[in-house]
This record gives C-alpha cells, sequence and structure tokens, in this order.
C-alpha cells in the first residue's frame, strides 16, 4: 500500500465512514489512497465527499475535468494519479493523441489537436498547478470557452470556472499527499505514457497459443522483448514509459520513439504449456514466426530479452539475422553453466514440494540482493513483490517446460541439430550484452563481458559490445529501470 506506512482497511460494517467509501468506489473498493487516509477516519470521509462532489455532482464536461486532473497527475509526477483517471479521461471521450499531448508536459499541443475548450482548460491547469497564479487572459480564455456549456445548460459561467479552478486545487492536494506518503509504492515511477494497446493469441504448431500485447502508435520502429522464466510480459511493464517517452522536442503530429511487442513464452503469462520439449532454437522460432506475424514490415530494429529471454533473443540474432537489425542480451550466458543442471532440478523439486510460493521468496532473494533497490528493504520493494506475484502465478508444468531449455543449451559448439554456433555465425547483426553488477555476485557479468572479448576476437566484424549496470541484479529493467534505458536506448541510437 506504501512504503511508509500500513493501510487502514476496515472490513464491511466496522467503520461507516469506511463502509461510505466503498459505496462511492463501487466494485474497486477501498484503494490505498482510501485505505492512508483512513488513518484519520474524519479526514477520509471528508475527502470522500469533496473528490465525489467534484468527480460526479459538477456540470463541467467529463473530458474538460479529467483533463486537468490527467494534467495535474502529468505536472506533478503523480503515476498513481494518472493511473486511475486515463481509463476515465478516455470513458469521457479523450483519445490517445490527446491524452500523450496532455502527459507531453515539454511543450503545449497545436491547436487542432484539442478543442479551444480544452485548450484552455489546459492552459489554466498548467498555470495553476506549475505557478499557482494564474495569468488574468489564462482566466478569461477559459471563462469565455465556458460560455456556450453555460448556455446549454442554462448555467452560470462563474459557477463553472469555480468548479474547474476547484477541480484543479483538489487534485494537487491528491498528487501532493500520494506521493508524500508514497502511496501504493508509486512516487518513483514515472507517469504512463498513453498508447494503444491490442491483445493476440497467435497459434503455434498444432497445440500452443502465444500470448501477445502490441504497444503501438503510428510511424515508429518496432522493438521485441522477451521475458525471462518465470514472469510474463508485465515485467517491462516499469521500462515502456521509458521506451515510449517521445524526443524532444515533440513533433506533431505525434511519432513516437518505438512500437513494442511483449509476449509470454511457453508456459508463462497467458502463453499455453506445450507437449513438446522446449529449447533455446524453439524460443527463437517463436519470436520470428511473432514478428513476421504481426509487426507490419516483418523486420525489427532489436529484440531485447533478459536471462532465458535474453539466450532466446542470442539464438535469435544467430538464426533470423534478417528478422532484426541488432539484439540486447541482458543477464543470461552462451551455455548452461557447470552445475545449474542440479540446480534447476532442486528448483523443480522445492515447487512441487512446497509450492510455487515458496519458490517465489527464494528467486527473488537470489534476483534481487542487497542493495538493490529491489532487495530486502529496497525503495523498491513493490516490484519486487509484483515479480514475486508473477513466479507464484507460473505454473509447474510451465516452470519445467522453460527451465527444461535453460537446463541443457550451448551456443558456441561446433553446429550441430540446433543449428547454433554462436561465434561462427553470430555477429550478423548489432549486439549488446548487458548485466547487472549484483547478479551472481558478479559472476554473470563477467561471463558476458569474457563471452564478448571470445566472439568480437573470433569474429571481428561482430562488435560485440558488454556494459554493466551499476546497483542492479538479475533483471536490471526492474530495478535500475532508467539506469537500464540509459544504456540500451543509447545502443539503439547508433543502430
Amino acid at each position: 500500500m506504501s512504503r511508509l506506512i500500513p493501510g487502514r482497511a476496515p472490513p464491511p460494517g466496522v467503520s461507516s465512514i469506511a463502509d461510505r467509501i466503498r459505496e462511492r468506489r463501487g466494485a474497486r473498493g477501498l484503494t490505498p489512497l482510501d485505505q492512508a487516509l483512513l488513518h484519520v477516519p474524519p479526514v477520509a470521509e471528508g475527502w470522500n465527499s469533496l473528490l465525489g462532489a467534484i468527480r460526479t455532482k459538477g456540470s463541467l464536461p467529463g473530458d474538460v475535468r479529467e483533463l486537468m486532473i490527467l494534467r495535474v497527475a502529468a505536472r506533478n509526477h503523480a503515476a498513481f494519479e494518472w493511473i486511475h483517471h486515463e481509463h476515465v479521461g478516455r470513458a469521457e471521450g479523450l483519445n490517445t493523441t490527446q491524452l500523450w499531448a496532455i502527459r507531453d508536459t515539454t511543450s503545449l499541443p497545436p491547436p487542432s489537436l484539442l478543442s479551444p475548450l480544452q485548450a484552455a482548460a489546459l492552459a489554466f491547469a498548467d498555470h495553476s498547478t506549475v505557478s499557482v497564479r494564474v495569468p488574468t487572459d489564462v482566466t478569461s480564455a477559459l471563462q469565455e470557452q465556458l460560455k456556450p456549456v453555460a448556455a446549454a445548460g442554462k448555467l452560470d459561467v462563474d459557477d463553472l470556472l469555480v468548479e474547474a479552478a476547484a477541480a484543479v486545487a483538489i487534485y494537487n492536494m491528491v498528487s501532493r499527499f500520494l506521493i508524500s506518503l508514497d502511496v501504493a509504492g508509486k512516487s518513483n515511477d514515472l507517469v504512463p505514457w498513453p498508447v494503444d494497446r491490442t491483445e493476440h493469441k497467435v497459434p503455434i504448431g498444432s497445440d500452443h497459443l502465444h500470448a501477445v500485447t502490441l504497444v503501438s502508435h503510428p510511424d515508429a520502429p518496432w522493438l521485441v522483448f522477451a521475458n525471462s522464466l518465470l514472469t510474463d510480459e508485465t515485467m517491462w511493464d516499469w521500462l515502456i514509459p521509458f521506451v515510449l517517452a517521445p524526443t524532444t522536442p515533440t513533433t506533431w503530429p505525434f511519432k513516437g520513439t518505438y512500437n513494442i511487442l511483449l509476449h509470454a513464452q511457453r508456459g508463462h503469462g497467458r502463453s499455453s504449456t506445450t507437449a513438446e520439449a522446449c529449447t533455446m532454437t524453439t524460443l527463437a522460432h517463436d519470436i520470428a514466426l511473432l514478428i513476421s506475424t504481426l509487426v507490419p514490415s516483418g523486420k525489427v530494429k532489436s529484440v531485447i530479452g533478459v536471462s532465458q529471454g535474453g539466450a532466446a533473443t542470442l539464438t535469435f540474432g544467430a538464426l533470423h539475422p534478417s528478422l532484426t537489425a541488432s539484439v540486447v542480451a541482458c543477464d543470461t550466458g552462451p551455455r548452461t553453466a557447470p552445475g545449474n543442471v542440479e540446480a534447476w532440478q532442486g528448483r523443480i523439486a522445492l515447487a512441487k514440494a512446497d509450492g510455487m510460493a515458496a519458490l517465489a521468496t527464494a528467486t527473488v532473494d537470489r534476483w534481487f540482493p542487497a542493495p538493490s533497490k529491489c532487495g530486502t528493504g529496497g525503495m523498491l520493494g513493490p516490484r519486487t513483490e509484483a515479480v514475486k506475484r508473477m513466479i507464484e502465478a507460473t505454473t509447474i508444468p510451465g516452470f519445467e517446460l522453460g527451465a527444461g531449455a535453460l537446463m541443457a543449451y550451448d551456443l558456441i559448439k561446433p553446429l550441430a541439430e540446433d543449428g547454433v554456433d554462436l561465434l561462427n555465425t553470430g555477429g550478423q547483426v548489432k549486439t549488446l550484452l548487458v548485466a547487472g553488477e549484483l547478479d551472481g555476485g558478479g559472476k554473470v557479468g563477467a561471463g558476458m563481458k569474457a563471452l564478448s572479448e571470445k566472439w568480437n576476437e573470433a569474429t571481428p566484424a561482430a562488435k560485440v559490445h558488454y556494459v554493466e549496470i551499476p546497483g542492479a541484479g538479475h533483471l536490471p529493467m526492474v530495478d535500475e529501470t532508467e539506469k537500464f534505458w540509459d544504456v540500451v536506448g543509447a545502443f539503439l541510437n547508433t543502430v
């Protein structure tokens, strides 16, 4: 609920104030914000009445109200506030491009993008939030645009102006409360960039459906992300806002930085578990099929994978170089390390004996060692809990399927049945190797650095680069997201 205080959630029937808040919230029940406020019930009650009046009892057009609230969230870096109002804004008629303009605080959008009333409301919210004092001409412009609304509803235009000013002031209060107490553990999160998401089920073979999410906008190159064992495609959620962020200055009509293809590997997330054994070659061919099926051009700028997904990405780069301009492999290795077969067998036995929850606890401790920000007592504890839930949600058959691929692979042996010899057939696409400084006590990074040196020696034209992420564990895109994207984003700019 909060990194600083516990939430208070009295059971139904125990607190009349909490019950009234539940009544207003409906199916959502008590939110982390409500649970924080219930430390002081009279304040929670007043807050509930005040926000309920602004949200449901006013006369301001819904799109204008939500536009102003979302601009406050964007200006104040209040991720929780944005997340809870973006879907409301869409329901009130704001489209993805308009939401993007509201989120982009680097400049005001062109007049054609918003209605005159929306543009006037955005300018008012900006000044009120950033400098508190609103210039007279900005207030007058909003008042002028509210006159047709007032006339249509037989309302007083000054009443609408007061309602608009109150909405901005009240949601500034909300965002400051959320951030000061780190409600929902999102104070360090980047405010999301609005995108169009589409869900797909892609058949692979006779018994498998691959779950895929496309995060897209016009005129942008594509990136594919491959997750680690025991996670699903949501492990990239903290990185996506950085991937989508537009370059500065923003160009209109909007042209985003990248489109994204996210997929859960076999046996993970919403992807089915196959009867056939899984290998790195299998996973690489899966990526190739998804690109060929879902990416309009049939080619992407980069495939980025971590751990098992990193090994699959290296395999993909060797087997399907015509489908991508680059690959990025994170916290992985070119072959099954000595002793790892026994380690994986032990983890499978733990899951079967004590359940996936026991495996989850052991895994996050290994993935996020101290002093990682996601380690025990770290500032990003909510992310650790989210990763733990992904592990717990993985089925034992799905875990066994993926672990099977990690138990017996070797990408630097002479060409054999899998068709991969990384040092001799790899390097046809630009390659970046990345490792968290803390992963495996530094052993993972040392192995990847050695691979880059051996690879460049064997294939000088490959120009493989290695970069270490300070303070990061096994999933640097989770515990050191910004540092990770600084490295990967800079690499992609050279591709």
